[in-house]
């Protein structure tokens, strides 16, 4: 008796496990027809909502030039590009975050960082996002090399006195703490990543058990497992900024909102004690997740005149 009751227990074990983690994977890191929601809404949503539409149309105005990229395993990566205002030799690299897109993530950046500070600018699309191809969203373990290509090729396009700035938000703060955790080139002057999380691993397992009421170990062990399965990589090792910190190699501008529900405070608080860089430190009170820039834009477009103007160039006048 005692044989069979092991077995029912060990096949439960086996069904949550894969087949739990399977359809949790499948939900949280392919892509869908509809965007995931994994939060509640910030009641203050509307002002990004607004600055960002408000930025599609200012990006859509300038006729921007739609580029792509084939990735290191074949996917046709999408963009757009949009000039500097003036004849310039800096390029900000706009990385967005989970479920988003470049002009989704960043319009409301775009007049500031075209006009402002007179950036050429490249809004790309990950893999598994937008107009991209791709199934799997490598939740920045894939993504940071993605990031890599894209600069290369428009530093060859623009030429080799081409200073580049990454900035990321969410995921796409993950991606550009990847991207320096893996000896950027040198004309990567430096980072801003925005309420990126420490691990995708420790993310998702936050994100089920807080936003899902989800607190299943085996679905997260079996998820995890798809996840190397179809991508070749570990949510645990390969997206882990936090882990892979020690080898960041250019300064970083760590931004978090102070009141961020989604990716906790603490884990933006933590990457900037840890780093070894050069680095700073902006936190915005009242701002929710990916909501700094708009809660706090002047605070936070003074900050980003001043981090370039020490790492890149001159300073400029907003």
């Amino acid at each position: 008796m005692w044989v069979y009751i092991l077995i029912a227990l060990l096949a439960l074990f086996l069904l949550v496990t894969f087949g739990g983690g399977y359809a949790a994977f499948k939900m949280a890191l392919t892509r869908q027809k509809q965007k995931r929601q994994l939060h509640e809404p910030d009641p203050k949503a509307k002002v990004r909502i607004d600055a960002n539409n408000a930025g599609k149309e200012y990006l859509e105005s300038l006729r921007p030039e739609d580029v792509s990229l084939r990735s290191f395993d074949g996917l046709e990566l999408k963009g757009w590009y949009l000039p500097a205002a003036r004849p310039s030799n800096k390029l900000a690299v706009l990385v967005h975050g989970y479920t988003a897109t470049g002009p989704g993530e960043f319009g409301g950046f775009l007049k500031f960082y075209r006009e402002a500070l007179n950036y050429n600018v490249l809004l790309p699309d990950h893999r598994c996002h937008g107009r991209s191809e791709g199934k799997y969203i490598g939740f920045a373990a894939l993504e940071w090399r993605d990031i890599f290509d894209w600069t290369e090729v428009f530093v060859k396009r623009l030429g080799p006195d081409t200073e580049v700035a990454l900035h990321g938000i969410s995921m796409g703060g993950a991606t550009v703490m990847n991207c320096n955790a893996h000896n950027p080139p040198d004309y990567v002057k430096c980072v801003v990543e925005d309420c990126g999380y420490t691990n995708g691993y420790e993310m998702l397992w936050l994100a089920a058990r807080r936003d899902l009421k989800l607190n299943i170990p085996p679905i997260m062990w079996g998820t995890a497992l798809w996840y190397r399965l179809f991508t070749g990589k570990s949510l645990k090792s390969d997206s882990d900024p936090y882990g892979n910190i020690a080898g960041f190699k250019v300064p970083t501008l760590f931004v978090h909102g102070a009141d961020d529900p989604f990716v906790p405070t603490e884990m933006g608080v933590r990457c900037h004690g840890a780093a070894t860089v050069e680095k700073d430190l902006l936190l915005i009170p009242g701002a929710a997740h990916a909501m700094s820039y708009f809660i706090g834009k002047d605070e936070y477009e003074a900050k980003l005149v001043e981090w370039y103007a020490r790492w890149i160039g001159a300073a400029v006048t907003v």
